[in-house]
């Protein structure tokens, strides 16, 4: 099968042609057919020759390229490998066309192939895992694609524009052109973040991800800027796992911007079956973060129980705390923890005897009973 790669137009390059003519004449009428002249007689028709162009002799092919006869120059053709294209991308400083023509290259060739060997039955193996990614599982194209992920990774952050080390607060001449400086190395690394997070995504390299290009953002200490960027793939379900490390920074992130809810909407949209549950169920209960913990117990455990136990110890603890006499808004939010967690185990008992998720609601499958 081929495939196209790409489409040339030599409309304007004014090739040598030559025009013969054929040996039988064509008879043709000047004008449509029935037509007559003033007097009424139908006009004769003429014979005229058909004169054909060709090409033939403009174009030949030699040492894998094609030779194109031009009437001022004389054109050549080359036709190259994947590998060679994205490596004189490379050289001509195109980087980012040269990873999306690699990007281009995985779905149409590496991942097709991955498709094939894939289990059938969709069962889930611990060497599929994200963490036990193995060099040696990887094709020579997998890990070519990667190495030009990290090339271009290091340059970037190598000639990334330099920071202002301006004191909050301090006024000085030029402070209008620090702020600029900021805004540039922001943006900077926010694009960077994303090219690198988007590559890693499509071609399915998380321990890539979680592994050097993390690191590789945590010494330059722009690991808030990855994390801000990681959290849409996350919400929008084209990231499904977080490795621990990058977890407890991104528990870290979200509560220094007092946004902790952000973790727990994050965690109903991963995979739980595969996370480190030592370490995401005790930076859960440390953060008071129940919804969460309901839900990675119940998918990532298959238990049911001891989430509602943890949460009833938490009620029974805010109940400690609360005054029991207090009466309730009429609008229904929720003013102390009590009230908060109370909710939270009605809902979740409700979801239980409904046979439904929580919190999505959704029917539970067999398999997840």
């Amino acid at each position: 099968m081929m495939t196209l790669l790409e489409r040339l137009d030599f409309s304007c390059e004014r090739l040598v042609y030559a025009e013969f003519s054929l040996s039988r004449s064509v008879a043709t009428n000047i004008l449509s057919r029935g037509c007559k002249d003033e007097e009424g007689d139908s006009k004769p028709l003429r014979k005229v020759p058909h004169v054909s162009t060709t090409f033939l002799n403009s174009i030949r092919t030699s040492d894998n390229r094609l030779l194109v006869l031009c009437q001022e120059e004389l054109r050549s053709v080359s036709i190259l490998g994947t590998r060679q294209r994205i490596r004189t991308l490379e050289e001509d400083g195109e980087w980012l066309e040269a990873l999306a023509l690699a990007l281009d290259h995985y779905e149409s060739t590496i991942k097709s192939l991955e498709d094939r060997k894939r289990d059938p039955d969709g069962r889930k193996k611990i060497s599929n895992h994200p963490e036990f990614t193995s060099t040696s599982r990887l094709s020579d194209d997998e890990e070519w694609i990667a190495d030009l992920l990290l090339r271009y990774l290091n340059l970037a952050v190598e000639n990334a524009p330099e920071p202002s080390t301006e004191q909050p607060g301090t006024r000085s001449a030029v402070s209008r052109l620090s702020s600029t400086r900021i805004d540039l190395a922001q943006s900077h690394f926010q694009m960077l973040a994303g090219v690198c997070i988007e590559f890693c995504v499509v071609t399915r390299r998380l321990d890539l991800l979680f592994g050097p290009i993390f690191r590789r953002f945590q010494s330059v200490h722009y690991t808030n800027v990855f994390l801000d960027v990681l959290e849409p793939y996350v919400l929008n379900d084209k990231l499904h796992y977080i490795a621990p490390d990058a977890m407890a920074q991104f528990v870290e992130h979200c509560k220094a911007s007092n946004d902790v809810a952000t973790v727990e909407r994050c965690l109903l949209h991963m995979d739980v079956t595969i996370m480190d549950f030592d370490s995401i169920l005790s930076l859960l209960r440390k953060n008071d973060m129940y919804s969460a913990l309901l839900h990675v117990f119940a998918h990532g455990l298959n238990d049911f129980i001891t989430p509602l136990e943890i949460l009833m110890e938490a009620i029974f603890d805010a109940a400690d705390t609360f005054d029991l006499n207090t009466p309730r808004r009429l609008d229904g939010v929720h003013q102390n923890k009590f009230e908060q967690y109370g909710y939270k185990a009605i809902l979740y008992l409700q979801h239980c005897f409904k046979g439904q998720t929580f919190p999505q609601g959704r029917d539970l499958k067999p398999e997840e009973r």
